[in-house]
């Protein structure tokens, strides 16, 4: 199962890819919501969305809300920043300033898919 990652800053994009590639899974990482909208994941079998917190709240919004729509039974997990309120949409939330948090997270996730 692969893992897609949505970023929104190169630094990372590849820190986090680099994390989530221990993990054992195929990683999908994407710079921003346009990428993202574009993303061809027809080859691929998703288990997981993380979605990163270097976007504006609305605008992480919507792009959970495309993958709702998209693929609607492929769990999300949205970082938040320290002020954010968590998205009811989103499956998961977790703080972004917790790295080990959010690759038990992503594991979890991974393991029930």
């Amino acid at each position: 199962m692969s893992i897609v990652q949505i970023e929104f800053r190169t630094s990372l994009m590849t820190l986090r890819e680099e994390i989530l590639q221990s993990l054992g899974h195929p990683v999908v990482s994407v710079l921003g919501p346009h990428a993202a909208k574009k993303l061809d994941l027809s080859a691929e079998t998703v288990g997981v969305i993380s979605i990163g917190h270097g976007a504006p709240w609305q605008e992480r919004l919507e792009i959970i809300r495309y993958f709702k729509q998209k693929l609607p039974s492929v769990p999300i997990v949205v970082l938040l920043r320290e002020k954010d309120k968590q998205f009811s949409e989103a499956d998961y939330n977790c703080p972004a300033d917790n790295p080990p948090q959010w690759v038990r997270l992503i594991s979890q996730v991974l393991y029930r898919a």
